[in-house]
């Protein structure tokens, strides 16, 4: 079956956006679960720190949205304004 390339849904941009209900599933459908992920549920870990784009939300994200290796995760975001 062929479909149009427009057809594709490459998500979003923003990880942000995979906070709403109707595009959990596609994060988590996509989501990389590697040893750096687990790497960040070890329990000396307190902060993901990088540059911008770099996934740390997406990271967090996906970690709320899903409860992955018996781990559930809060978000708080603190943006430079705040």
């Amino acid at each position: 079956m062929y479909r149009a390339f427009t057809d594709l849904n490459v998500g979003f941009s923003n990880a942000e956006n995979y906070r709403l209900r109707e595009n959990k599933e596609l994060l988590t459908k996509y989501f990389v679960r590697d040893h750096f992920l687990d790497r960040l549920l070890e329990p000396n870990i307190y902060f993901l720190v990088g540059e911008k784009g770099t996934g740390k939300t997406a990271y967090a994200t996906f970690l709320r949205n899903n409860d992955y290796k018996n781990h559930r995760v809060s978000i708080f975001d603190a943006r430079q304004t705040e």
